[in-house]
């Protein structure tokens, strides 16, 4: 089975998954491919102690082998589903009858997955049922932007360069702040006019060179030959994405 993650590893807050399989190996192997991906993983090998484990635990997605020994993982599910626990659930299953469908269903199954399967449909399942109970990762949120020896602090509203605080005013930090979410992308002058204006801003004149000259001042060591703050000729402005 092939356990390349797909492209770059996703960024995801920590969603938690219980694997139960009685086949080791396949437990770590699926255990640890999900971890690359960001998900925090419970690996379990008999079906009785996942039970205590789900009623106790607070996961995101189940994610069940259905031939196990003692406990299948239908009536695994099924007796979860009678406590009350509404977690969606995937069955993974080397049968793939539909009468074997069809009794995973009625015990509160919400997909399958017959083996052997490429451990990246298995990735795009549990993000659908994720998404489907609302219960999908997002990705991170970046409360601090660093480019070069620039640092720009969103929780706090606080830029700073080289270590030193730099004042900017509203305005100013939002230019900054916009530009440098997608270091690189060139912005036109309506663009930012766009993206940064509020009510608040009406009072000034709706052109944004003298705010990036002001803001230029502020943070570049010569204004007139900007490292942070480019010119796109014809275009407009972006943040140099080659620091």
């Amino acid at each position: 089975m092939n356990t390349g993650a797909t492209g770059a590893e996703k960024e995801r807050t920590a969603r938690r998954l219980l694997i139960v399989d009685d086949d080791l190996s396949m437990l770590r192997l699926l255990a640890e491919y999900l971890r690359r991906l960001g998900y925090e993983v419970t690996e379990e090998e008999d079906a009785r102690r996942a039970f205590e484990r789900a009623l106790l635990g607070h996961f995101d997605c189940f994610i069940f082998d259905v031939a196990m020994p003692e406990l299948d993982g239908i009536e695994l599910l099924r007796r979860l589903r009678e406590r009350g626990i509404d977690t969606p659930a995937l069955f993974l299953t080397a049968h793939d009858a539909v009468e074997n469908k069809v009794a995973g269903f009625h015990a509160g199954a919400d997909d399958y997955l017959a083996k052997p399967f490429d451990p990246r449909e298995l990735e795009v399942r549990v993000e659908a049922l994720l998404r489907r109970a609302g219960r999908a990762p997002q990705p991170a949120v970046k409360e601090r932007i660093v480019i070069g020896d620039l640092v720009i602090d969103k929780r706090r509203h606080e830029v700073t360069l080289g270590g030193e605080r730099v004042d900017l005013t509203p305005l100013e930090f939002r230019i900054l702040e916009r530009l440098a979410s997608e270091p690189g992308r060139a912005w036109s002058r309506n663009e930012l006019l766009d993206a940064i204006w509020s009510t608040d801003y009406e009072g000034y004149q709706r052109n944004i060179d003298p705010h990036i000259n002001r803001l230029r001042k502020k943070i570049e060591a010569d204004p007139k030959n900007p490292r942070y703050v480019l010119t796109v000729r014809g275009v407009g402005y972006k943040m140099n994405d080659a620091l």
